[in-house]
């Protein structure tokens, strides 16, 4: 007499398991592409607040270089040396020679940092052109073109004198010698020639 062993599974019974089970398989797929996809959102979004928050930082940085820059050109003596270094660098004598010198590595080293911002995709081109459009009307003045031709170009990087460079040859730059923070009192004038001709 054969008996029957209730424990066995039909040919139905495991056909409709293995469906269950694809089934759940391909429903947990679906979900983890979904769980996948909102994951990718959701870095995409850190990325770009990241990004924004460190081009705002990039430029709050070079904001305050700049102005501590500037800070130095309040002292009457720097101001004035800056201001006749622009177009009698040559002629100045050693002291003021050197303090135009230190001014315009200043300069070159705040232009520096930013075309490195810049290049990294932490600055907008929008403030980097309003830098390089500063930084190159300076070293086309004359005493900015000696200073550069003679120190500069050897000693920065590479791939910001050629920037420099393409901006000057792209000319229409403001004489910034005719502004009326670096202009010179013409009253002083005389006093100006017969101390660079000293």
């Amino acid at each position: 007499m054969a008996t029957f062993d209730d424990d066995r599974e039909t040919p139905i019974q495991a056909a409709q398991e293995n469906t269950i089970l694809d089934t759940l398989g391909d429903l947990g797929d679906f979900i983890g592409g979904i769980g996948v996809v909102i994951t990718l959102i959701y870095l995409a979004t850190q990325i770009r607040q990241n990004t924004a928050a460190l081009r705002t930082a990039s430029r709050q940085a070079i904001s305050e270089g700049y102005r501590e820059s500037n800070r130095m050109r309040l002292d009457p003596s720097v101001g004035l040396a800056f201001a006749k270094g622009l177009s009698f660098f040559e002629k100045l004598p050693f002291e003021e020679r050197h303090l135009f010198g230190t001014i315009m590595n200043d300069e070159a080293l705040f232009f520096q940092s930013t075309f490195a911002s810049y290049e990294s995709g932490q600055l907008e081109e929008e403030t980097y052109q309003r830098y390089l459009g500063w930084f190159t009307a300076v070293v086309v003045t004359p005493g900015g073109t000696l200073w550069w031709e003679s120190v500069a170009r050897p000693i920065y990087t590479p791939a910001m004198v050629e920037a420099v460079d393409q901006r000057i040859a792209a000319g229409s730059l403001v004489d910034i010698r005719a502004l009326p923070m670096i202009r010179m009192d013409p009253s002083s004038t005389e006093d100006r020639d017969n101390q660079i001709d000293h």
